[in-house]
């Protein structure tokens, strides 16, 4: 598996930023609440309907624990994919790593509504 990765180095790199990004978003974002208290947190908002909808401490962490899954199954699904076609697999960790910079986006504005 280290000689897969070491050939794929791309895949590699890009999918551990995503894997940094998700696990630094989440704890910081979970460090920021619990120190808020205990209450019902704002998890969307928007200008037109305003709060849309609350949760608390573990419907966060649900956030978080899911993102981290979802960033390692297309890491693996990048390296299969890069065996077969290098194109695919680049392609798989460019996306999950757009997604985990939004995820970190959201992860930031749930901080800031609340």
């Amino acid at each position: 598996m280290i000689k897969k990765i070491l050939n794929h180095k791309t895949i590699a790199i890009t999918s551990l930023v995503s894997l940094v990004l998700v696990i630094g978003g989440f704890f910081w974002l979970l460090f920021a609440l619990r120190a808020l208290g205990i209450g019902p947190f704002i998890l969307n908002f928007n200008d037109i309907q305003g709060i849309t909808r609350t949760g608390g401490i573990g419907d966060v962490v649900t956030m978080g624990i899911l993102a981290v899954l979802i960033v390692l199954i297309n890491f693996f699904l990048a390296m299969e994919l890069a065996d077969r076609d290098r194109v695919l697999g680049k392609m798989v960790a460019g996306i999950t790593l757009a997604g985990a910079i939004l995820l970190f986006i959201a992860f930031v504005a749930i901080l800031n509504a609340n």
